[in-house]
């Protein structure tokens, strides 16, 4: 049996959210946080990509042979789980420096901006880079 095996990583950004999984342009299921799932293909080469929204992953394509197993991981845009908490920690202090030690920093503003703006890039012109798709590395011992 040729298979594909999708595992997505659990992230808060996309937790609520199922992804749908395109193999050759057609829709074969939904995936959601943290689940793995194995969709039975044809031999031969196959475009896969995911899509959630408007947002997608860059198309791959895969050669698979017979009875062989491919597996991908599938995860958010680079440095998604960080960001939020990051800029919520970053909010967090500028307040309690302003308010409670009465010192105004303006400059943390300006990283709080930027938080916010980094991911607005994946969500308008970065739209076909917002999931990663990519072939779990089959070379750990």
């Amino acid at each position: 049996m040729t298979k594909i095996r999708i595992k997505r990583n659990s992230e808060w950004n996309n937790k609520a959210r199922a992804i749908g999984i395109y193999i050759d342009g057609k829709k074969v299921g939904t995936i959601n946080d943290g689940e793995a799932q194995e969709y039975e293909i044809d031999n031969g080469n196959h475009e896969i990509f995911a899509k959630i929204d408007w947002c997608r992953s860059p198309k791959m394509v895969l050669n698979i042979n017979e009875n062989e197993i491919i597996t991908l991981i599938l995860s958010g845009f680079k440095f998604g789980k960080f960001i939020l908490p990051v800029i919520l920690g970053i909010m967090l202090m500028y307040y309690l420096i302003k308010y409670a030690l009465n010192f105004d920093f303006p400059f943390l503003i300006w990283f709080i901006a930027i938080g916010f703006i980094y991911p607005m890039y994946y969500i308008t012109f970065g739209k076909n880079r917002y999931l990663i798709l990519k072939e779990e590395n089959k070379n750990v011992l």
